[in-house]
């Protein structure tokens, strides 16, 4: 598969997660807990949306640089994201104030769904990678 097919691969598949995770956690919002919906929701599905495209960009880029350099690109982006992120609630809970438990809990929510996502993406394409490296060799 080039990397062009997994590039598209990987941004259909963000794409229709973000649209599913966005509109059904406003879903569950708007119909069950109406009282906890905060303003900012949809900042948290955008965030994570946008930090897909940059992984999926710099995992292209690596991969035609350095491909043997994937495992820490992947761990650098993980530690990037866990960063911002930890950033972002901070931020949030400091100067909006305002349901910060709601924030931080679907917040979390989306980071572990997109983590998974990533994850199980990352761990998919380097299987093929390697059998098909070994296959040629």
């Amino acid at each position: 598969m080039s990397l062009l097919a997994v590039k598209r691969k990987f941004i259909i598949s963000l794409t229709i997660l973000m649209v599913v995770l966005s509109w059904g956690g406003a879903l569950v919002f708007h119909t069950l807990l109406p009282r906890y919906y905060f303003a900012w929701y949809p900042s948290i599905p955008i965030f994570f949306y946008l930090f897909g495209l940059f992984y999926i960009f710099m995992f292209g880029y690596c991969y035609r640089v350095s491909p043997q350099k994937m495992v820490a690109v992947y761990l650098v982006a993980k530690v990037t994201k866990m960063m911002l992120s930890i950033l972002i609630m901070s931020v949030y809970a400091v100067a909006v104030a305002h349901q910060v438990l709601s924030f931080i809990g679907t917040y979390m929510v989306f980071y572990i769904i997109f983590l998974i996502f990533e994850t199980r993406f990352f761990f998919h394409f380097e299987i093929k990678h390697k059998s098909n490296r070994y296959k040629y060799k």
